[in-house]
Order: structure tokens, then C-alpha cells, then sequence
């Protein structure tokens, strides 16, 4: 990998004649960067990242889904308590 190595500040005695007297170029540094990382690393890393993120949203999901599933039922036993119950005065009358 080729690191650019950062070009010294215009001089600001005189303004450049002509576009190309403007232009700016790169020279490239050879030497051992200190921050490398292999793409395939990285790709791999993210792939785990989001899998990780993935099982976590699906089990937080799940065990909400579960909550709702004991409340629906306690609610259907109440409800089916109630029936019962005024079934019950129904047939008193």
C-alpha cells in the first residue's frame, strides 16, 4: 500500500501565472505503514459484527414475543373467568 505524503504550503509571494503552475502532484512513500489492515479481515469482521447484531435483535424479539404470548393467555383465562361467571348469573335469573 502507497501512503501520499503531504505536499509543502504554497508560497504566497506571488500568484501562478498559469494553470498548470497551480497543479498539484503526489509522490508516494515507500515504507511500512503503520496502520494496515487486510480487507478480508475487515470483511469478515463486519460480516461477524452483523450476525452478532442480527442474533441479538431476533432473541430480544423472541423472548418479547413470549411475554406477549403469557399475557394474551392470562388474559383469555380471565376473560373465560368472566364468561363463566356471568353464565353462572344467567342461570340463577
Amino acid at each position: 500500500m502507497r501512503d501520499v505524503a503531504p505536499m509543502p504550503p504554497p508560497s504566497t509571494s506571488a500568484a501562478p501565472a498559469t494553470p498548470d503552475d497551480r497543479s498539484t502532484s503526489f509522490t508516494a512513500v515507500e515504507g511500512n505503514a503503520k496502520e494496515q489492515y487486510s480487507g478480508g479481515a475487515l470483511l469478515v469482521t463486519a460480516y461477524a459484527a452483523l450476525w452478532v447484531v442480527l442474533f441479538a435483535w431476533v432473541a430480544i424479539v423472541w423472548r418479547k414475543q413470549g411475554a406477549v404470548n403469557a399475557r394474551l393467555a392470562d388474559l383469555e383465562r380471565v376473560l373465560d373467568q368472566a364468561a363463566a361467571k356471568a353464565d353462572e348469573k344467567n342461570e340463577k335469573k
